[in-house]
């Protein structure tokens, strides 16, 4: 689970900075473009955020809420998770219209162990504005979520919905063949626990019916001695 995370949000933040990246400016047709002149020393290269040309709307330049989902990624690949889930968190305080800020969160939420508030995030996560792909993967966590609860019927019904989804949206790349798995796997599961239920039920009562007849036994040799 945590390489395909990391993969995830690393390959989702790359996708949003390029989505933000402003287009270089062309030359008119017909004209050269002219000669850079030669650059004057400078003290020290401005760094990547700062040379970075700034939008709130983020049409033309990087907007803050995509700083902040890029601030998130950095130290979710770095390993610091309480740090990508604050900004992760800062993010969708800045649009939290945006599927993919809570998308992330749940992601780190789970890293850091609580399932609870990943599942939030998550729930969260499918009202909100997104791609059909992304939308689809969080549906996949969640039905994967469902599995960790082990919540069996639940977990039928995640996969059922990521199958409809993907089969709704054909532009939603996904593992239709994976929910099916899984749903036949949960079948199997729910009907071992059911025979182990009735095994362990035998098992009882037999364990009872032993440690009765064995007092009964006690009795009549205690009255024989």
């Amino acid at each position: 689970m945590q390489d395909r995370s990391l993969a995830v949000v690393a390959s989702l933040a790359l996708a949003v900075v390029f989505s933000a990246a402003p287009v270089a400016a062309q030359p008119p047709a017909g004209k050269e473009k002219p000669q850079a002149a030669a650059p004057e020393p400078a003290e020290a290269a401005p760094d990547a955020a700062s040379s970075q040309r700034k939008d709130p709307s983020g049409h033309t330049g990087i907007s803050p809420y995509t700083e902040q989902v890029l601030k998130g990624q950095a130290s979710f690949v770095a390993r610091d998770i309480p740090g990508a889930i604050a900004g992760f968190q800062e993010a969708i305080k800045l649009d939290s219209s945006k599927m993919l800020g809570f998308y992330l969160l749940g992601e780190a939420m789970l890293e850091s162990g609580n399932m609870a508030e990943a599942e939030t995030a998550w729930t969260t996560a499918i009202g909100k504005k997104g791609t059909e792909e992304l939308h689809a993967k969080v549906l996949f966590c969640l039905a994967d979520l469902r599995e960790r609860q082990k919540n069996w019927q639940a977990v039928k019904e995640a996969w059922g919905a990521y199958s409809t989804y993907l089969t709704s949206n054909p532009k939603a790349t996904g593992y239709p063949a994976t929910a099916a798995e899984r749903q036949k796997q949960v079948d199997r599961r729910v009907k071992d626990e059911k025979d182990y239920a009735a095994v362990k039920e035998r098992i009882i009562q037999r364990e009872a019916e032993r440690q009765k007849e064995a007092e009964e036994n006690a009795k009549k040799d205690k009255l024989n001695r």
